[in-house]
């Protein structure tokens, strides 16, 4: 659905390879290459970079991208805008991440289970995703990693600081980038889907000059009140276009169509 974005890396487990490659054949996606991941988060991650760099991760490298931008899918609600807003960040500075406000204190724990102390919250931020780099910077810190950083860390913005002098621009995002993290997160997630997709129309046209009038001003008439995605094309034709959108774009529909010649 983001245009400007060359090609996706799906880094999953090898016990879901087939299962997200029969997801990507049944809605038809273009720019998605699935990869194996590792046994760590950024095992993972160095996997999908390898992808346009190492052959053996790849049937044909891909072209290496001057931004690659690293997200995770327990954040399924990012927007364009804050993609936009952390890739130019990083093209700018060499490194970009997503950040938040603390919502709960941090506090440091003794030996013996007592308080040992408290960060002062004002101060600090958590950092989300995405996160976006320069390739080449991104890609060098994962070549420099010791078997412990990618065993045990998880922040990819301390790679770059740590290996390669970059200094990140943090981003404030949005509340939308909340983590689906629990099992009642995922009926959190899916009330929100929902009411979305009830915000949405799509009104669908023939082609003739006069139906595509009509749709035009009934779009017009509703887009201030819901998002609509106009859409004029032949009705006659089991076309694949229409069944896409049938498919998964949103629930609700307006057909328009005139089948009196006189009309």
């Amino acid at each position: 659905r983001i245009s400007w974005i060359s090609n996706i890396i799906v880094v999953v487990s090898p016990e879901n390879i087939e299962t997200m490659k029969s997801i990507i054949e049944k809605y038809g996606h273009k720019r998605v290459v699935v990869v194996k991941g590792g046994i760590t988060r950024h095992r993972s991650i160095f996997n999908g970079l390898k992808v346009f760099v190492e052959n053996e991760f790849s049937n044909h490298l891909l072209q290496k991208p001057e931004v690659v931008i690293i997200h995770d899918a327990v954040r399924p609600f990012v927007e364009e805008d804050i993609l936009s807003k952390v890739v130019m960040a990083a093209k700018e500075h060499g490194a970009a991440g997503a950040i938040r406000p603390l919502v709960s204190t941090v506090i440091a724990s003794a030996a013996d289970g007592c308080l040992d102390h408290s960060l002062e919250r004002a101060r600090y931020r958590a950092s989300e995703m995405p996160q976006a780099f320069l390739f080449d910077i991104i890609y060098e810190a994962y070549q420099q990693c010791t078997d412990y950083d990618l065993d045990y860390g998880t922040e990819c913005l301390h790679l770059a600081l740590k290996y390669c002098k970059t200094n990140a621009k943090l981003v404030e995002g949005t509340a939308d980038l909340w983590k689906v993290t629990y099992k009642r997160d995922l009926y959190a997630a899916e009330s929100i889907i929902k009411d979305n997709l009830s915000q949405q129309v799509c009104v669908i046209t023939d082609v003739k000059e006069a139906v595509v009038q009509v749709g035009f001003l009934l779009q017009e008439s509703l887009k201030s009140q819901i998002k609509v995605e106009a859409i004029s094309i032949s009705l006659s034709k089991n076309d694949s276009h229409l069944l896409n959108i049938f498919s998964g774009w949103c629930y609700n529909f307006v057909c328009i169509n005139v089948s009196s010649k006189d009309a």
